[in-house]
């Protein structure tokens, strides 16, 4: 065939893809070829199966041939094998990438096809079947040794933090501890500017909150069963919250004991802003599907990328920032560094109800590719996602707080938690921009690890702690001064 002839086969196939893949698989004549397969016992996903094709060209002119795979909306050109020599029997060695599709086997229809003298099409077809047993079971042997040593170890910890929590705020001084649940119980008791913050802190309010929470968790179960088994989803959901929990429960006392040593907060005000942020990755949950739900209707091009740079940033930082609104209402949140560790607290609140979601729902270890990554990856996120959503709507409630302790502003407080939920959306967005990057750059077989998210989040978390010490030292000045 004349290289032109080849060049214009070629860009057909690059420039119209699927029409030209339906008109190769419906090939005139056969050709004859043998398959043979490799690696079709699967234990990574993706991984390579080798197919080696013995095909012979029975023309006085080259052959090109097309990869052709079967799917549903019809058939798709993979690639150009290249050409069969003329009047010989040759041997094409191909790799074909197959991923984990929730299902133990697969059968993929192929086809090799090619254009012969005249403009007549021949072609070959075969089947490429993945057994996924093994993959399978190694995933859900490293579930069970993760549910005997990581998780105990895992629960153990946070057991520790909630009792130490649970010491310190109730049980150190019997009158505070006293004087905080009357508090807690009573919202009505207070100034009516209050109101929303005694919510907030109310038993009654936090238990709804969770329960919120659990009818979430209620739908992941059911979601998983879809493809998995209830013994695999259950190891799933309990893997995936111990490795969602300590993190953000670690860094939660940080703040509260931090708080409680220089200005001596009740932990009901912190254990409200945490619970806030758990519900708030609920209702964003919520309110972001119905959204993206929406656009996905309106037929808005790149509608995922849309929802991650804008409606999810929005969504959740106006979300959390209410809970922010309302407790500032009440006179004990006074300052920078109250308002930038309730922020905070909020923000980990959230973070922990969207890594359990994201690590049982979009990447557990079945579909990610297996139980290192997996582990890699509620490693990665419960640090640096739990540290980033923290610091978002911390600059919103370090705002509010700044405002609150200049008396002369004082009024002005409530107005400044427009701008301080910019910030947070904002810096939101970069985030999320940073990961699309990110992301693309792995893809691409670039970079090998994230390198643009992980270091906006380092450069977040620097200001948030020179935020911290120029609040730690204006409230010892404060001291300082009321003697």
């Amino acid at each position: 065939m004349q290289p032109l002839a080849l060049f214009l086969i070629l860009f057909a196939s690059i420039a119209y893809p699927d029409s030209v893949g339906e008109e190769l698989a419906d090939f005139d004549y056969g050709l004859e070829a043998k398959y043979s397969f490799e690696n079709t016992n699967l234990t990574t996903s993706p991984q390579l199966i080798l197919v080696k094709i013995t095909a012979t060209n029975p023309f006085n002119s080259s052959l090109p041939l097309y990869l052709l795979r079967q799917e549903e909306d019809g058939w798709k050109v993979v690639k150009l094998l290249g050409a069969l020599p003329p009047n010989k029997e040759s041997t094409i060695e191909l790799e074909i990438e197959v991923e984990y599709q929730k299902v133990i086997s697969k059968k993929t229809r192929y086809a090799i096809a090619g254009r012969g003298p005249e403009e007549k099409i021949y072609g070959s077809l075969f089947y490429v079947e993945e057994d996924w047993s093994g993959y399978e079971k190694s995933i859900e042997e490293g579930l069970s040794a993760l549910l005997l040593f990581f998780v105990p170890l895992a629960a153990l910890v946070s057991a520790v933090l909630v009792i130490f929590l649970a010491y310190s705020g109730y049980f150190s001084k019997k009158s505070d501890a006293e004087k905080n649940l009357k508090e807690m119980v009573s919202p009505l008791e207070r100034q009516k500017g209050e109101l929303g913050s005694k919510l907030l802190m109310n038993p009654f309010v936090v238990a709804a909150e969770l329960f919120c929470v659990l009818l979430l968790v209620a739908v992941l179960f059911n979601n998983l069963l879809e493809t998995h088994s209830s013994e695999n989803a259950i190891k799933v959901l309990a893997v995936a919250l111990l490795g969602s929990l300590a993190i953000p429960l670690l860094y939660f006392a940080a703040c509260w004991y931090l708080e409680k040593k220089e200005e001596g907060k009740p932990i009901s005000f912190f254990v409200g802003m945490f619970v806030w942020g758990m519900f708030a990755a609920f209702l964003s949950l919520l309110v972001s599907s119905s959204a993206t739900g929406e656009l996905q209707r309106l037929g808005l091009f790149s509608t995922m990328l849309v929802a991650t740079l804008f409606v999810s940033p929005i969504v959740e930082e106006i979300i959390k920032g209410i809970g922010v609104l309302a407790m500032s209402g009440n006179r004990q949140y006074n300052d920078t560094l109250t308002g930038l560790l309730l922020g905070f607290s909020c923000g980990v609140g959230f973070a922990l109800v969207e890594n359990w979601f994201y690590f049982s729902s979009k990447a557990n270890p079945f579909e990610i590719g297996g139980l290192e990554r997996w582990l890699v990856l509620i490693l990665y996120r419960s640090f640096f996602n739990t540290l980033a959503h923290g610091c978002f709507t911390a600059s919103a409630a370090a705002l509010i707080g700044y405002i609150k302790s200049i008396p002369s502003l004082r009024q002005f407080a409530a107005l400044s938690f427009l701008p301080g939920i910019l910030i947070a959306i904002f810096l939101h967005g970069i985030f999320n921009l940073s990961a699309v990057i990110d992301g693309l750059i792995v893809d691409g077989r670039q970079a090998i690890f994230f390198v643009f998210n992980p270091m906006l989040v380092i450069l977040m978390a620097a200001m948030f702690f020179l935020v911290l010490v120029l609040a730690l030292i204006d409230e010892k000045k404060r001291k300082v001064a009321g003697g």
